[in-house]
């Protein structure tokens, strides 16, 4: 019998979802998963469903299809966890990804009524007092939110972006169900703990709870202006922060035309080619100078607004690299291009986050030199960046090693951006562009200034480090001789073990005290214990029913944990 989770007191919350769920589940022909997790014991959902077979035709569908059916179905939060998951190979298999990529947001938009009411509670004013105009009808509707266009009383034009009301609500009780979901497939599903479903859904967490705070993506949008300064080639719309809340954002309204857009932008008399090269100059450079990159940038992300200028918009997700990340980063790309697997190896392993992990080095090592083989001799512009990080990274994944999370948007980013170049122009050449600023960052990293500073960091650091020595010496040898030092041991394998044991140990506890109750009523029966109904002891009557009871309790139990 699975031991019920320590939250699930508050899930019981969400029966109908969680309800809807197992239904659906059940509907695509998962019973096998409804039954390793034992989901019957938390919910009762009756026998229509559980005893529900999925149609026959269901059940020839792949099971990847199946999986993103069962996320369109389940709506927003599940739809965005699979589109998330989408970028991470390290967690979803290669097979279930490529459906995963085929996952659209489709919901209607909200009535316009209560949009204007969530305006007025989140800035505290009538929506005439706040704006001289206000759109009727909304120009975009998501998943998360929607956006009007309006008309402050100075006369400026403004995009209101309206959180969804409710939404806030929806997914946190969606994400509560996943992470519930996810402990009870780690613990019970064999295998499944590699993939880390746990760790899944808290990433997915931290993605949606930054997308749902506005004051996030205020603070995204500032600071991808800062990074561009006079840059006449990319435009970043205002922020209006007195007209904005955590569920309320309002920026400046951007006049252009979108990038997939090319009949007009051919007819305004621009340059496809040229607008390919000003977008992806711009990522190019906020992945290797900023730091600090788009990590959505396809086509109805990106308005071109000029001849070569465009306006990148919708900044709820980011992507974020430190200057070491971007320098093993840089050093990597300068490996593959140069074909130095020796140094190629050490790169792969710099960026890795479980290095001591790898087993078998010149393994890895030789798979590189294949690697780097395969690509060597194909001409720039027939190359994919995209088509060699991916292979690259299943390269990786192969091996058992992880990369920061940040490498996977980094990744979705290139590979999104070379899409759009390649269909404004088919000869468009990303690595040509990424080229010079990879040399850049390499140089950078030998600049006697940058040597000097970071000696001069280093020489601070040792210095702390001994200055800080002597105490923590002395703290340590208090600790020893108080007897209060401990050593934490963490033996996993011994994990399933224990709870073999400690659930047949409940078992043999509840059989004594069962036994116990069986004589003891036996015996009260013997002695005509009073009080008495129709001659037998009433006492003893109530100990057989409730032993009769708790060994029922005790057989299905154990019957529905499949070990009899």
């Amino acid at each position: 019998m699975i031991t019920p989770l320590p939250s699930l007191g508050k899930t019981y919350r969400h029966m109908a979802r969680y309800r809807e769920l197992i239904a659906i589940l059940m509907k695509y022909g998962f019973q096998d998963i409804v039954e390793q997790l034992n989901l019957r014991y938390y919910v009762e959902l009756g026998k229509s469903v559980l005893l529900q077979r999925p149609a026959e035709h269901v059940t020839q569908i792949p099971r990847a299809v199946r999986v993103r059916l069962i996320l369109e179905e389940m709506g927003t939060t599940f739809i965005k966890f699979g589109q998330i998951m989408s970028t991470r190979p390290d967690f979803i298999p290669e097979e279930f990804i490529a459906e995963l990529k085929k996952l659209q947001d489709s919901v209607p938009p909200f009535p316009t009524p209560d949009a204007l009411a969530l305006i007025e509670t989140e800035l505290e004013a009538p929506v005439k007092e706040l704006f001289a105009e206000f759109g009727d009808e909304p120009i975009a509707s998501a998943s998360i939110a929607q956006v009007y266009r309006a008309v402050l009383h100075t006369g400026e034009e403004v995009a209101v972006k309206v959180q969804r009301p409710d939404i806030q609500r929806v997914i946190e009780v969606d994400v509560e169900i996943m992470m519930n979901l996810a402990r009870l497939a780690e613990a019970h599903l064999k295998g499944l703990e590699i993939l880390q479903p746990v760790s899944m859904v808290e990433e997915f967490s931290r993605v949606i709870d930054n997308e749902l705070n506005f004051h996030v993506e205020a603070r995204n949008i500032e600071r991808f202006a800062e990074n561009f300064g006079q840059d006449e080639t990319v435009q970043v719309p205002r922020v209006f922060h007195e007209f904005s809340t955590k569920r309320i954002l309002t920026i400046e309204y951007i006049h252009g035309i979108p990038a997939s857009d090319h009949e007009k932008l051919l007819a305004e008399g621009y340059d496809l080619p040229t607008l390919a090269l000003t977008g992806a100059n711009a990522l190019v450079r906020q992945i290797f100078e900023h730091g600090f990159f788009h990590a959505d940038p396809h086509p109805g992300n990106i308005f071109v607004v000029g001849p070569a200028r465009v306006c990148f918009l919708d900044f709820g997700m980011m992507g974020k690299l430190d200057r070491t990340l971007q320098e093993t980063l840089a050093a990597l790309l300068v490996c593959i291009v140069n074909r130095d697997d020796e140094r190629l190896t050490q790169s792969v392993l710099h960026l890795s986050t479980n290095p001591d992990d790898l087993r078998d080095t010149r393994k890895l090592r030789r798979e590189l030199t294949d690697f780097v083989d395969r690509y060597f001799y194909v001409p720039f512009d027939k190359l994919k960046i995209g088509e060699v990080l991916e292979d690259l990274l299943s390269l990786i994944i192969r091996f058992g090693l992880k990369l920061p999370p940040e490498i996977y948007l980094l990744i979705k980013s290139l590979v999104t951006i070379e899409g759009v170049g390649r269909d404004l122009n088919p000869q468009f050449d990303i690595i040509t562009i990424i080229k010079p600023f990879v040399e850049r960052l390499v140089k950078r990293q030998y600049d006697p200034r940058r040597i000097a500073s970071d000696l001069g960091r280093t020489t601070a650091e040792l210095y702390r480090l001994l200055r800080d020595l002597p105490e923590e010496i002395r703290a340590l040898l208090k600790f020893i001789r108080r007897g209060e030092l401990r050593v934490d041991l963490e033996t996993r394998s011994m994990e399933p073990v224990m709870k073999t044991w400690d659930r047949d140990a409940n078992r043999m506890s509840f059989a004594i005290v069962l036994a116990a109750l069986f004589v003891s009523s036996a015996l009260i029966i013997h002695a005509h214990v009073p009080p008495l109904w129709h001659g037998m002891p009433v006492i003893g009557i109530v100990g057989f029913a409730v032993a009769i009871i708790m060994g029922l309790w005790l057989l299905i139990a154990i019957f529905l944990s499949g070990h009899l």
